[in-house]
Formats: structure tokens, C-alpha cells, sequence
């Protein structure tokens, strides 16, 4: 391990004249002579709190170096808790409730297609380039958003250049090789790395993460605390369909056991620091070429991962594990390091944020918001102080089931419709989500509320669908 840390990269902060900030939404504004390289990098099943600079086990110094040198969120949020609908909302800025993509679901349409920041920032003059974990379906063709485009599926390995590298130095090689051939160009380029890291490799139950070999004995002279909430009496309390979940079936090979539990979130941690490492080689080589101090680095994942809270695996049911993300944007040109901003991000925000850094015109359909004026330090006075978020997948398979829900800075609210079975949290009482409110007398009208509240979300964001997606057929998992 010391000699793993000794070689880490540490980034160096270079900060130059220049603002982009203010891209008014269907009005570009007056172009600047060096538009900022912009460098998106996301992480699957990459959980908030899985960061060294906040977590006494897990190593991540690339990460806790960008964060020392630019903003986190420390309170950052998916929508939607499962990669396919959370993929598609950052990069169209739309909810699952609006976009409607999810598994078994039609490719995105037209118009949310034509407005991914890819596209438009490929429209406005940049190189945009992608290499990684896809598993989404976009509208139209590939060639019209990606200059440079190489989706990968799920493997240990992959072949470069004659020889099998674990994938994530893969990824980390593609990138690096896009940035080396962007060198010698005017032209300001977006490039998207998707790594598949910390996912498990759902085909083998065994081992399930995977990672170089050169971390196969980090971590292994380390006892893993008992996740939060992991007894059996808390279990045992759980809902049938929950105990029944795919969250449960994926614990029996993950967790079932205190060896197994140790050994699997072992694993998983090497496979979040195998992420870290390439996020340090591919600022590296940003930095060995002189790039880096023209390019805006984001790093964030698409949903969180329980990891035995409730005897439960997975994400997908709207517990602060299954929402809750990293997010840290480093921006050479902003003065304030280090700084944690506790205002609540959403991967909504994704896209408007990297445009308004571009200076594009952010589409009015997008229903985030761009996060600049957050990181400047600007007042926010109308910032969102609740969100909804919801999970619309239900495959025949595996029981998933769907859920809707609003979150505030003091409570959740989350209501599995099909299940007949609500939930309600005081976060401020009741951080870990322990005690259910929702059906006790005296929270009634807390419960209905929220319950309208939601109801409210649900219409706004369908009555924000395009006509392609309200023409479509119902979604089977409707609420009516």
C-alpha cells in the first residue's frame, strides 16, 4: 500500500483569467478567444461517502486532491437510483418522469436526443468524445453527437495494443489518448469517461468486483465495520416485497455472512481506488501537456450502492445509500479551493452546469440547473430546497419494485405505489433513516402533504414530456 500512495499523482492548481459563467438559457452569449476543455467523469454504483477524504478505510488521493483543489457537493443526488434512467438524465437534464428511458423502454426521443450537451456542445464547435460504459439508447446517430465514440461492455479486461490490461486502465488509456491527439488543436473538446468501476460483474457471483492486480491485498489487513442498520431486528422489520427484493437476492451472494460481507466490500473498495488511479493518470497526462490548466474536471456517479444497510444490496429504493453521489468540480480559473457546498445537486444539473462553463445556450426544456454561480460563490436565494426522485423499472425477472418521492432538507417521503407501502423520514431526527413515520397517527397530515406534493411533481414533469413520449405507449408501471 505505501508504496501505491508514494506513487499517487497529486494535481497541481494552475488558475488563469478567464469567465465563462452565464450562458443565458436559448441566447449564446459573446464567445471568449479560449473556451475551456471540459473533462466528465463518471463512476457506476460510486456512493457519497466512499471518498478518503471523508471515510477512515477507503484510499482515493486523486479524488481528495481534486476536491482539495476545487468545490464537492456534499449533498448531491440522483433522480433516479439505477445507471440506464440516471445516465440519460445527466446528460439530457431531464428526469426518468419526463425523458421516460429506463430498461425495456423506447430509445430516448428526437428531441431530448438532439439536446444531450455532447450534441450541443459538438454543434458550438467542440470535439466530443466518449469511451466507456454506454447501456443507454439515444436517437439518431452516434456520429452526430460523438467526434470519437467507443462503448464498452462489462469485462475484467480489454485488448490495447496487442495486450489484455484490466478495463479500467483501459478506459483510463483511451482517454489519455484522446486528450494526446487533442493537443495539437484549437479546438475545445468535451470528452466523456464512463468508467464501469465499482459495478459488479453481475456474471460472477464469486469475486463480483473487479480491479488490477496490483490492489488484490489493499485494504486486506483492515476489518470492515458492520454496515448501519445491518441486524437482523431491522431486517426482520422490512416489508415482505422488500425482503423479497433483488436487494435481497444480490445480499445472499454479497453479504449472507461476516467472511463474505468482509471480503466483498473489500473488493469493492479496491474497485473504487482502481477508479481513483485512473482519474490521477488521465489529470497526469492533461497536466504533462499543458491542458490542464484550460480544463474544467467534474467527477461524480450515477446512483449510490447499499452495502448491507437494512441486510440489503444494490440501490434502487430511495434510501440516502441509493441517492446520494460524490460530486467534485475542479475549475482551474476558480480562486476558492476547497470548498464544500451543502446546497443539494442533482445529476439534472450535469448538463446545464457544463454548457453554462461552455458558454452554449442551455435548452429551456432541461429541468436542472447549472451549478456555476453555486461554485462562484454567487447568492442563490431561489436554489431548490426539496426534489422528487422515483424508480419506474420493473423487470419480470427480479423484483424491483418501482417508487416515487420527495426529498427536503428535513424530510423523505417515499411511496412504493405498487406495494401499497410508504415512508416517512425525519433526517434531521433521524439521519439513518431508522424509524418510519408514515404510519403513525400523529404524521398523517405529513404523510398526505408529501403524498400531494408528489403527485404534483409526477403531473409537472409528465406534462413536460415532448409529444413522441406522450404518444408513446403508458409506461406499465403507471400510477393510475
Amino acid at each position: 500500500m505505501k508504496m501505491y500512495l508514494n506513487t499517487l499523482f497529486l494535481i497541481t492548481l494552475i488558475t488563469i483569467g478567464f469567465n465563462s459563467h452565464g450562458a443565458d438559457r436559448e441566447g449564446i452569449k459573446k464567445t471568449t478567444n479560449k473556451r475551456p476543455n471540459i473533462l466528465f467523469i463518471l463512476a457506476d454504483d460510486h456512493r457519497w461517502d466512499l471518498l478518503g477524504k471523508n471515510h477512515p478505510i477507503i484510499k482515493t488521493p486523486n479524488l481528495d486532491a481534486l476536491a482539495n483543489q476545487g468545490v464537492s457537493f456534499s449533498n448531491s443526488f440522483v433522480t433516479t437510483p439505477i445507471c440506464a434512467s440516471s445516465r440519460i438524465s445527466i446528460l439530457t437534464g431531464l428526469t426518468e418522469r419526463t425523458h421516460d428511458f429506463t430498461f425495456s423502454r423506447p430509445a430516448t426521443g428526437a428531441i431530448e436526443s438532439d439536446n444531450i450537451y455532447p450534441k450541443k456542445l459538438k454543434d458550438s464547435g467542440y470535439t466530443s468524445g466518449f469511451v466507456g460504459k454506454y447501456e443507454i439508447k439515444l436517437s439518431g446517430d452516434d456520429s452526430d453527437r460523438f467526434d470519437f465514440f467507443e462503448p464498452l461492455l462489462h469485462s475484467k479486461t480489454n485488448t490495447y495494443k496487442g495486450s489484455e490490461i484490466p478495463q479500467t486502465h483501459y478506459i483510463t488509456q483511451r482517454a489519455k489518448d484522446f486528450i494526446v491527439n487533442m493537443h495539437d488543436t484549437s479546438k475545445p473538446w468535451v470528452l466523456n469517461v464512463n468508467f464501469w468501476n465499482p459495478h459488479a460483474l453481475d456474471s460472477d457471483k464469486e469475486n463480483q468486483y473487479h480491479y488490477p492486480a496490483k490492489f488484490e491485498n489493499l485494504y486486506s489487513d483492515i476489518t470492515i465495520p458492520p454496515a448501519k442498520l445491518s441486524d437482523d431486528e431491522t431486517f426482520v422489520a422490512l416489508p415482505e416485497f422488500l425482503k423479497k427484493s433483488i436487494g435481497r437476492m444480490r445480499w445472499e451472494y454479497r453479504y449472507a455472512n461476516d467472511a463474505m460481507y468482509q471480503k466483498m466490500i473489500k473488493r469493492h473498495y479496491r474497485a473504487i481506488t482502481a477508479v481513483d488511479e485512473g482519474v490521477g493518470q488521465i489529470i497526469a497526462q492533461l497536466e504533462k501537456l499543458g491542458m490542464l490548466q484550460n480544463t474544467i474536471v467534474i467527477y461524480t456517479g450515477d446512483n449510490g450502492y447499499s452495502l448491507n444497510e437494512r441486510q440489503l444490496a444494490g440501490k434502487w429504493f430511495g434510501w440516502e445509500e441509493d441517492l446520494r453521489v460524490p460530486l467534485i468540480i475542479y475549475d482551474p480559473r476558480n480562486t476558492k479551493q476547497g470548498v464544500t457546498i451543502d446546497k443539494t445537486a442533482l445529476n439534472i444539473d450535469i448538463a446545464p452546469t457544463i454548457l453554462d462553463y461552455a458558454n452554449v445556450a442551455i435548452p429551456k426544456i432541461y429541468q436542472g440547473n447549472s451549478l456555476v454561480g453555486l461554485i462562484k460563490g454567487e447568492e442563490m436565494p431561489s436554489w431548490r430546497d426539496e426534489f422528487f426522485f422515483e424508480h419506474m423499472y420493473q423487470p419480470k425477472r427480479v423484483s424491483i419494485p418501482p417508487m416515487v418521492g420527495v426529498r427536503t432538507d428535513n424530510w423523505k417521503f417515499v411511496d412504493f405505489y405498487k406495494n401499497n407501502y410508504l415512508q416517512l423520514y425525519n433526517l434531521i431526527e433521524d439521519p439513518q433513516e431508522k424509524l418510519n413515520l408514515a404510519t403513525l397517527p400523529e404524521y398523517k397530515s405529513k404523510v398526505e402533504y408529501f403524498r400531494k406534493r408528489t403527485g404534483e411533481y409526477i403531473k409537472m414533469y409528465e406534462d413536460q414530456r415532448t409529444i413522441e413520449v406522450k404518444e408513446r405507449t403508458h409506461f406499465l408501471n403507471s400510477t393510475e
